[in-house]
């Protein structure tokens, strides 16, 4: 039994309410890592749903895909550095199931990370499309399937018997087995008025969830893809050469770890303390109040 389960949702919102203080309290967030915890790949930007204030811009992004040959240099340069010590890989976005090539991503994830744990997190839509080799690899390069049950029609109880009928290790994302997928909105202060430590410390992303992308590392998620909310809402909420690690001019692991223990200049962006909860799910209309917070409901 997953005992998580028998906790009533209402004390997991209070719980993830008192987080970020804790974290602040605590400076969780700047205490340097021996291991990635989460590495964060994007194989592809854009999204078959349109969730409203997704943290990752999807609705507002363009059909971008990742490219296999760089995400190969990137993965193999890191596992060189790291000598593997990247706890979770978890090949995301979007939705990664609109590559084509989803299966060359896992072999060559598994090639460089023998031992690390690979997960594809997905809205599971095009599971069902899958064919045999999809569900072949899977088995051989270990691939678990997360799934993040949003309300909309789809069988979600299907999609898990057909992943497990395949023999693949599969789960629902957080507590979404019990309970839909519900939103919450960190707001973005587009005037960039923010603590950026305060903002840092209480981040639940910061130092975590680390993002690799075209050869550059970043301490959260949102940073590389801020660039899809500039572009559509004609914003210039900046990205500097301070806000990411090149690895390939890092010289070892430890530079990198340092780097990501440390707030970033965008971090001044994001407004940590208006973190507004369980806005519930909608479709986004495209409006910069999604991610402002102005107007999230």
């Amino acid at each position: 039994m997953n005992y998580q389960q028998l906790i009533p949702y209402r004390v997991v919102i209070f719980r993830r309410k008192l987080k970020p203080l804790w974290k602040k309290i605590t400076q969780q967030n700047m205490r340097k890592k021996s291991k990635i915890p989460i590495l964060h790949i994007h194989l592809a930007d854009h999204c078959n749903l349109n969730c409203r204030g997704c943290d990752n811009f999807s609705p507002l992004a363009p059909k971008v895909f990742a490219d296999i040959s760089i995400v190969t240099q990137d993965l193999k340069r890191i596992s060189e550095l790291s000598t593997g010590r990247v706890r979770d890989i978890q090949l995301l976005g979007g939705e990664p199931l609109l590559h084509k090539q989803v299966t060359d991503f896992f072999h060559v994830t598994r090639k460089y990370f023998p031992k690390t744990s690979i997960k594809m997190i997905t809205n599971g839509i095009l599971l069902f499309a899958q064919t045999e080799d999809f569900w072949k690899s899977c088995r051989e390069n270990k691939i678990e399937i997360i799934v993040t049950k949003y309300p909309i029609k789809i069988d979600h109880n299907a999609i898990k018997q057909l992943v497990k009928s395949k023999k693949i290790m599969f789960n629902f994302y957080g507590r979404t087995e019990m309970i839909s997928k519900s939103m919450q909105c960190v707001p973005l202060d587009i005037t960039g008025c923010q603590n950026r430590k305060d903002s840092f410390l209480r981040c639940s992303a910061a130092n975590r969830c680390i993002a690799l992308d075209n050869g550059k590392i970043y301490t959260c998620t949102t940073i590389p893809y801020i660039k899809y909310f500039n572009n559509h809402f004609n914003q210039n909420l900046e990205v500097s050469k301070h806000d990411y690690i090149n690895i390939y001019e890092a010289k070892n692991f430890d530079e990198i770890m340092t780097f990501l223990s440390k707030p970033m200049p965008f971090c001044r962006f994001c407004n940590q303390k208006g973190i507004i909860w369980d806005i519930g799910y909608g479709v986004s209309k495209g409006k910069i109040e999604e991610w402002t917070g102005k107007s999230c409901g």
